[in-house]
């Protein structure tokens, strides 16, 4: 899991592996099966891979909409 939350008046969220849209709000652009946006609570947006493999390797955006400007958090997620 990929931990990404949205702030107080964020609008929406987007996730991005490498320069790849994989979630804009709760619209999926990935036709990858393993990965969803966590649900647990409405301003959880983190992302999970499920069946983790190497491919997966890489830099992961979480890209937040605030009412002011948007602000990114980069992960790297490591494969072994």
């Amino acid at each position: 899991i990929c931990r990404c939350y949205l702030e107080d008046g964020a609008s929406k969220g987007a996730w991005l592996n490498r320069s790849s849209i994989i979630f804009a709000g709760g619209d999926k652009w990935s036709v990858d099966p393993r990965v969803s946006i966590s649900t647990l609570n409405k301003r959880d947006y983190s992302l999970q891979i499920q069946n983790v493999d190497v491919t997966d390797d890489g830099p992961y955006t979480c890209s937040v909409q605030t009412q002011h400007t948007p602000r990114t958090m980069q992960v790297h997620l490591t494969v072994q």
